[in-house]
């Protein structure tokens, strides 16, 4: 598992207001098959785990968004992501089109997932109160092909008192 973080670097010379960090760590599986001498990559995926208040997406975003898609495409497995499930369909016997994404295919791809998956952080609705400093979370796996990119927001962390408006019930979670 690689961890790294993003800071406010020019925090010594701007207001202290603008300070922000997030925390972003990355956990990478693969497989590999060697048959008569060759090696084939068997499936991957990384995830990648980012915690930060809603204060440090707004201000991060974009770093955020690229230094994941640069990580990714950067790695080893990123040569390898292809543009569809390929395992099911027949093959083509007038010519072999390249299954496999472009840099290009991979940075929009990822840009897309996580810039929606920030986007819901800031279109919840009801009221929320909560204890301590608001820590959201978002979890992106990144498989073999573009279709299996993904990000999600999981549960909030803290202790958080819910309104929910339409409800009408309060909720308390830790």
């Amino acid at each position: 598992m690689i961890s790294f973080s993003i800071s406010n670097a020019n925090a010594q010379t701007e207001n202290t207001d603008s300070e922000y960090s997030i925390d972003i760590s990355r956990d990478a599986t693969s497989g590999l098959i060697i048959t008569d001498g060759a090696s084939y990559v068997n499936g991957f995926d990384t995830t990648y785990t980012i915690k930060g208040t809603k204060f440090d997406y707004d201000k991060a975003r974009d770093l955020v968004v690229s230094a994941i898609a640069d990580d990714f495409t950067n790695s080893s497995t990123s040569g390898y992501v292809k543009v569809e499930d390929t395992s099911s369909s027949s093959s083509n016997a007038t010519g072999l089109a390249n299954p496999f994404a472009s840099k290009e295919q991979i940075n929009e791809r990822i840009k897309s997932v996580l810039n929606s998956a920030i986007d819901d952080i800031f279109s919840e609705s009801g009221v929320t109160f909560t204890i301590g400093p608001e820590m959201n979370v978002i979890k992106c796996t990144f498989g073999d092909t573009l279709d299996s990119f993904e990000c999600s927001k999981p549960k909030l962390e803290g202790l958080s008192f819910f309104n929910k408006s339409n409800h009408g019930a309060n909720k308390l979670t830790a």
